[in-house]
């Protein structure tokens, strides 16, 4: 099917939205999707995104995700999808539902259908396949029966909101980060059905799916009508996706206004503000619970030209991108935003959701349309082809929440037809998106941003299609063919990472290009102390010409390896070769390991002495990008044996190995130190062993049976951190453990992350009798140990003792990850780091 342009797409509408407000606004094409408020959209958006459509992929690792990804799409099964959406309408299903996150109960049941309507949109105009195509048309078919059904616009699929969300009319407002009276993040899940109605309709050619939308709006904005800014701002202290996005786009495919002063009513004040007067708000914020928004505030820029909307999108991309970032392109650990610059306590667990990179991937490709700056195709570069390659496995079709980027680490990957979490969603269309923001145009300029085998049909009519060896070889052609000679300008980018030996010719003439050392900032006008000699970002090299059938442009891109420490601490560094990370090789992945376990496998550290990086990582092998450390490679366990060698690789070549992302990288005599430090913290936990009556992990079945495990809630779930199982939530558990005579006292291991403490409200009984409560630690990093006095009077005449958690009204038992009794105080136990397990 020819697929239909933006302004047919609003002409489509305008009988849905109204003659007249469609004129008011005027048509609108794909290239220029916003409606005009008193500042031209021409004026704010200076490189448009070649569209998807007009964009193909033949070659390389971003096609084979492709490929693999729309295998996977068409093994998905719509009527599944759609079961609980029909039986909250009174329908009958039409086949079992899904689980996990999709399943029923207090999930996100529904998001899996609005994902799976954008994936198979986008994906139908990323590779022509009618298909996909067919599938969403499909699904909109279903969504309206179900609508109708409700008759009033509704369309949801999760129990109970009706009945929470009346409450919500009436100004009942019940929230936490995650739950929206008694639900888990409704509107999150809801902008999932609205996400994929607007994609079905822009992407897919889908008509009817705007129709749908508009109800569904209606229905929303029938919900907050009552609600003043008060209750709008607590509201929207639960996660609510990115509902002032798809409001927005809403506002331009209707021509209706009324919908951007719903998308108003999801600006999160409380958060945005600060972003606003430029304050790094981010340290212990849900990372994906915010990105979206900023997404929302590019789009509305775009289609109204309000600044405060471009000042906090463009500020919040740049505390995260240069500040909260890790080699990968990937950022947070246990999902949350950290201090900026204070990376290297972090690297370590469970790093980069995949959602967070879909997004900022989103966010970065819309930036660059306000202002072509190449520090957004080179994040764009460095997420891609790292993380969002690495977060999908394309031989066996599995998609990772987690992609942990520090020692000793492996894939969390998920199960692809029963957990159906967030990132699995993300994931469905994030593979469909690859072929976005490789090129840009507008009056006379094509930009080239993404160098991957693929084929590009601008507006001018010229077609161009790029060959290429990238991301692991050094060479990439472009060939232009033409309707007739047709002059622009094309901006070919030059990747700071490629150095002087960067080379670009056209038709076998060389183009000669400035050297590196003259783009650095330099001075400016003041003193050059020369601190940025090492970052100095990629730059545009202008091809002006008038272009002809058979014009080809050459590039030789040659990749270096250099080490990127982290800001905070040069002995914790990846290692890179050009744009891409080169992990550790450490073996084999355990697939009998809990998801996203850190392996027993103890990482190497490297002890370089000071040496130039390229004299210790040498190529190996016959693929290209195949590297080995060579002789610098020790163990704290074994610090006198010979070095050993490493395998590196590229980062997104690992799937179903055990890795190392960042390496600690140390002088002879840092290793010394820590040798010392290991030593003296293994005698005081054989003190603290030898002292200990009983010690229980939380979580490991065996040892719970033993001690007499109980709990209220019955199914309480287990928390895996560093290969520690542990237990946490809310109501109580307990167990029952052996004591001795004397001054006994229960040592208890929590975890932290650095600048993050748990908060948390939590009572520590004994028989019933309080001995405690929890305080949390903000000085502490990692794993840490609280000591709690248990009175005499509780123990005497007992073998053994009854040791409870119990929560508190409303609060939440942190994360308890080890329960051991002693026979006396120790100030041993009060160290930062926990013993291991008995």
């Amino acid at each position: 099917m020819t697929k239909r342009s933006r302004r047919e797409f609003v002409q489509l509408s305008a009988t849905l939205a109204g003659g007249a407000a469609l004129a008011r606004f005027g048509p609108v094409d794909r290239s220029s999707s916003a409606a005009n408020s008193g500042t031209r959209e021409q004026d704010r958006v200076v490189a448009h995104r070649v569209p998807l459509g007009k964009v193909r992929l033949t070659g390389g690792p971003l096609k084979r995700a492709q490929d693999a990804a729309g295998i996977y799409l068409l093994e998905l099964e719509p009527d599944r999808m759609m079961a609980y959406y029909r039986t909250r309408a009174g329908l009958v299903p039409k086949a079992k539902p899904y689980g996990g996150w999709d399943g029923d109960g207090r999930n996100l049941t529904g998001h899996v259908a609005g994902h799976y309507l954008s994936a198979v949109s986008l994906m139908s105009e990323a590779t022509g396949d009618a298909r996909f195509k067919e599938r969403a048309d499909y699904l909109v078919r279903e969504l309206k029966e179900v609508q109708d059904a409700n008759g009033d616009g509704y369309l949801s699929a999760l129990a109970g909101l009706r009945e929470a969300f009346d409450k919500l009319h009436k100004g009942e407002i019940h929230s936490a980060a995650f739950d929206l009276n008694g639900l888990w993040s409704p509107w999150y899940t809801l902008h999932k059905t609205f996400a994929g109605l607007r994609d079905a309709h822009r992407h897919a050619g889908n008509a009817e799916a705007l129709g749908v939308e508009v109800k569904f709006a209606e229905w929303a904005d029938r919900v907050l009508a009552p609600l003043d800014e008060e209750q709008l701002g607590r509201m929207l202290n639960t996660e609510h996706g990115g509902m002032n996005e798809v409001l927005a786009d809403l506002y331009v495919d209707s021509g209706d206004e009324r919908w951007l002063a719903l998308s108003r009513k999801f600006e999160h004040h409380a958060f945005t503000d600060a972003l606003a007067r430029h304050q790094d708000v981010l340290p212990g914020k849900h990372g994906n619970c915010q990105i979206p928004k900023l997404v929302g505030s590019a789009a509305r820029y775009e289609y109204t030209g309000d600044g405060r909307d471009l000042v906090t999108s463009s500020f919040f991309w740049d505390r995260v991108a240069q500040h909260h970032s890790y080699a990968t392109g990937g950022h947070g650990l246990d999902e949350y935003f950290g201090y900026p610059d204070r990376l290297a306590p972090r690297v370590q667990g469970r790093t980069c959701e995949s959602c967070n990179v879909y997004n900022m991937l989103k966010l970065t490709r819309r930036l660059f349309s306000f202002r072509p700056d190449p520090l957004y195709a080179d994040f764009h570069e460095q997420a891609l082809f790292n993380h969002a390659l690495a977060s999908f496995d394309p031989e066996q079709r599995r998609m990772s929440y987690m992609v942990p980027v520090g020692r000793a680490e492996q894939q969390e990957y998920q199960r692809m037809f029963e957990d159906f979490t967030c990132c699995m969603g993300t994931g469905m269309e994030n593979h469909a998106l690859h072929g976005d923001g490789i090129y840009y145009e507008a009056d006379g300029n094509v930009w080239v941003n993404i160098f991957a085998p693929s084929t590009a049909e601008l507006s001018n009519g010229t077609y161009l299609a790029m060959d290429s060896s990238f991301p692991d070889g050094d060479r990439a052609t472009i060939r232009v063919t033409t309707p007739r000679p047709m002059p622009f300008t094309l901006h070919v980018r030059r990747p700071g990472w490629s150095g002087d030996a960067f080379a670009i010719a056209v038709n076998g003439a060389r183009v000669p290009v400035p050297p590196m050392a003259s783009l650095r900032v330099g001075g400016a006008g003041g003193r050059d102390l020369g601190f940025d000699a090492d970052s100095t970002p990629s730059s545009y090299v202008a091809l002006a010409r008038t272009w002809k059938t058979g014009d080809v442009v050459e590039l030789t891109l040659p990749k270096s390896v250099r080490l990127d420490a982290t800001p905070d601490d040069p002995s914790v560094a990846a290692i890179m070769w050009g744009p891409l990370v080169l992990a550790g090789d450490l073996g084999p992945r355990n697939e009998r390991r809990g998801e996203g376990a850190p392996g027993r496998i103890e990482p190497p550290v490297l002890v370089t002495s000071g040496q130039a990086v390229d004299t210790w990582v040498l190529p190996a092998g016959v693929s290209s990008g195949d590297f080995r450390i060579s002789g610098v490679a020790r163990r704290f366990s074994d610090p006198n044996a010979a070095p050993s060698d490493v395998s590196l690789t590229p980062f997104y070549r690992t799937h179903g190995r055990t890795y190392s992302v960042y390496f600690d990288v140390l002088t002879p005599a840092q290793l010394d130190a820590r040798i010392a430090n290991f030593v003296e913290d293994r005698q005081r936990q054989r003190e603290l062993g030898a002292a200990t009556v009983a010690f229980v992990p939380p979580g490991e079945a065996s040892a719970e049976a033993k001690f007499n495990y109980k709990s209220d809630p019955p199914n309480r779930t287990v928390a895996r951190t560093h290969g520690r199982t542990g237990r946490g939530g809310t109501g109580w558990f307990s167990y029952e453990l052996p004591v001795q005579s004397g001054e006994p006292t229960l040592v208890v291991t929590y975890y932290n992350d650095l600048g993050l403490p748990v908060m948390a409200d939590f009572d520590i009984l004994v028989n019933g009798t309080p001995i405690g409560d929890y305080s949390p630690n903000r000085a502490a990093t990692a794993f840490w140990d609280d000591v709690y006095d248990i009175p005499a009077k509780l123990i005497d005449g007992k073998n053994t003792i009854t040791v409870t958690f119990r929560a508190r009204d409303k609060g939440y038992i942190a994360p308890v990850y080890g329960i051991r009794v002693v026979r006396s105080h120790m100030a041993g136990a009060e160290s930062s780091t926990s013993s291991e397990h008995d």
